[in-house]
């Protein structure tokens, strides 16, 4: 119980897809009960929609920043603007593997023969 709740409490400042890989690489960590003081308990839901948030914000970024590349803005390189690209892409990325991970999970349980 002690380790869960060392998960929650270290995952508190991270961004959505970090806490969302944290979370699948580690499914034990998805337990109920093991809150951080005054958090709600992970729960699969909401890591779910903390990573579909942060490809959101990534995506939103990268476009936000192609799109001041492109008028010309002084403050924005070619190297950033590939970063931040790249970026959304491997969010987006990680987020489409993850969601396969889980089809095949499901599939496979209900495969089992009871």
């Amino acid at each position: 119980m002690d380790r869960i709740q060392d998960v929650l409490a270290s995952s508190a400042g991270q961004t959505g897809m970090t806490r969302a890989a944290q979370m699948l690489s580690r499914p034990d960590a998805l337990m109920g009960g093991g809150a951080a003081a005054g958090a709600a308990p992970a729960s699969f839901a909401n890591v779910l929609v903390d990573a579909i948030q942060g490809v959101q914000r990534a995506q939103s970024e990268a476009a936000a920043v192609q799109g001041a590349y492109q008028q010309g803005d002084p403050e924005v390189g070619l190297e950033t603007t590939m970063i931040a690209m790249n970026k959304a892409s491997l969010s987006f990325q990680m987020l489409a593997q993850a969601r396969n991970r889980v089809i095949a999970a499901y599939n496979e349980v209900m495969n089992m023969q009871v």
